[in-house]
């Protein structure tokens, strides 16, 4: 006779609860227009910049991405070898907008 394993059901039965308990919070959290405004710019930002976005049911955003980075190297005639070259003053200004750009996210958190 074959034994049938219930307690897994019963497991899910009490996860079921417990997420429809905390629906109605979610509901109001989506309806908010502070967490729309601020989810909706997060996600578009962060789309722009080539992250993957997630937002999950409880209402938290993931995003995901890999950071490039770029060598240059630059042939040096009197050391007679390739040496590492100083990146761009662009660069330096480009990262100094995005550390402001974070600063300012933070602060309207």
């Amino acid at each position: 006779m074959k034994k049938i394993d219930l307690t897994s059901k019963r497991i899910t039965s009490h996860i079921t609860k417990k997420s429809a308990e905390a629906e109605p919070e979610i509901t109001n959290m989506m309806l908010d227009a502070r967490y729309l405004r601020q989810s909706s710019s997060l996600i578009q930002d962060s789309l722009q910049k080539g992250f993957d976005v997630l937002q999950l049911a409880n209402g938290d955003i993931v995003a995901t991405g890999t950071k490039t980075v770029v060598y240059h190297y630059s042939w040096d005639q009197e050391k007679g070898k390739l040496v590492k070259s100083k990146p761009d003053a662009g660069r330096k200004q480009r990262r100094a907008n995005v550390e402001e750009d974070e600063e300012i996210e933070s602060e309207d958190a």
